[in-house]
């Protein structure tokens, strides 16, 4: 699965904002448990019933943004 796979943008949910395909967990909030908070990987999958792609994938769009240079 590729990255536009598991990472959308809808106009009126999460403001727009980019989040994880089929919830309403946007890039931002696995950006700020992982680094701010120190969670690993592993730990916020279990947490919010996620695959680990799902949050890999949440971290590389933070990282490398789509059309990001």
């Amino acid at each position: 699965m590729s990255l536009d796979q598991r990472i959308e943008q809808t106009d009126g949910i999460c403001g727009g904002k980019p989040r994880i395909v089929g919830h309403r967990i946007t890039v931002q909030d696995v950006v700020v448990w992982h680094e701010r908070l120190g969670w690993s990987v592993d730990q916020i999958a279990s947490e919010y019933d996620l695959s680990l792609a799902d949050v890999y994938a949440a971290l590389a769009y933070y990282f490398f943004p789509p059309g990001g240079d």
